[in-house]
């Protein structure tokens, strides 16, 4: 009877700490967000809007506590926001705007050449040649300059449309980049036509020269190794790391255990959006379609935690012995203090 006491405790003492204690913690070091949403112009205004409330309700608090220092902070902080918001707004309903239908591929040929893409960009699908190695560019840029090769692949036609148009806003690092630290790939300007056509025909140029099947490697490289390393796998950024490091204002973290002290979920939503999770860092949102998350966040489990199945098939394994184990401890110590009692 005491052991079974015991063995109540110990579950009711668990369970607090697993359903309790443990979920509580996480949501304060990991504050809930809403899930990675692919429609970014509905996730960036939802999140505009969404900051712009809160900030709105701390303005209030602070002209309820009359301390002016508290309430000229707010203002400060409500304005950007409200200014945000529209600057979103407007972008979006701009892009919304953009028919991609009618894109023309063969234009779109013909204007990347035209509209400069190919003095900083290489694509090796159209035997185009980086015009610098990825080191000295690096050193030029801050990060290497990607090839084209894959964008059609690795981003929704909507959000590589943006990314033409307004790579700052796109990508969200508008806080770090502006006249005075100007961000290294331009806006589209044009080649002389309507601007929004053309950025159309470079949409469909990129759809049309992408693979159509990409390993979760080849989509990690692509998207994430200009600037993090994957040691684990063998895979490093061919950039000079000092020129990245001193664009980022950090050193980017190797990657190989981010599966593990991260968590899937949590890395989804920040390539997602990792304004969304980390307000005012200088990585850029990725922008990743959500088949190609799905694979580089895939190739991160398998580089960094590929023996996830086999250790939780063992953890059952255990719980069975030790379950198996318990019975025939019970049933031996009733043998043996059998008859004392």
């Amino acid at each position: 009877m005491k052991e079974l006491k015991a063995f109540i405790v110990v579950v009711i003492v668990t369970g607090v700490i697993y359903w309790g204690v443990e979920p509580y913690a996480h949501s304060v070091l990991y504050p809930h967000v809403e899930p990675a949403n692919f429609d970014f112009a509905k996730e960036d205004i939802d999140l505009a809007k969404l900051n712009a409330a809160n900030s709105q309700a701390a303005l209030q608090t602070a002209k309820a506590s009359n301390n002016e220092e508290a309430i000229k902070s707010a203002q400060k902080i409500a304005d950007i926001n409200k200014a945000t918001l529209d600057k979103y707004t407007a972008f979006w309903d701009d892009i919304n705007s953009i028919d991609l239908t009618k894109g023309d591929a063969n234009r779109g040929a013909e204007l990347v050449n035209a509209a400069g893409c190919t003095g900083c960009h290489g694509i090796a699908s159209a035997n185009v040649p980086e015009p610098m190695d990825p080191r000295a560019a690096s050193e030029s840029f801050g990060v290497a300059p990607p090839d084209l090769s894959a964008a059609g692949y690795l981003y929704d036609p909507k959000f590589l449309a943006a990314l033409i148009k307004d790579p700052v806003t796109a990508l969200k690092v508008g806080h770090k980049f502006g006249d005075e630290n100007p961000f290294p790939m331009t806006a589209f300007m044009g080649a002389g036509g309507d601007l929004n056509s053309e950025i159309a025909d470079l949409v469909a140029y990129f759809k049309s020269i992408a693979p159509k099947e990409m390993s979760d490697k080849e989509v990690f490289v692509n998207a994430c190794a200009r600037c993090h390393d994957m040691k684990y796998e063998g895979v490093y950024t061919n950039g000079n790391k000092q020129s990245i490091a001193s664009y980022l204002g950090t050193t980017p973290p190797d990657l190989s255990m981010y599966i593990r002290s991260r968590s899937a979920e949590y890395l989804h939503n920040f390539i997602n959006d990792t304004q969304k999770l980390l307000p005012g860092t200088s990585m850029p949102r990725v922008g990743l379609n959500e088949k190609a998350q799905n694979q580089a966040v895939a190739y991160m489990s398998q580089a960094g935690d590929s023996k996830k199945a086999e250790r939780e098939t063992t953890g059952l394994y255990m719980m069975g012995y030790f379950f198996i184990l318990g019975i025939f401890a019970l049933l031996w110590k009733k043998k043996i203090w059998s008859k004392l009692h």
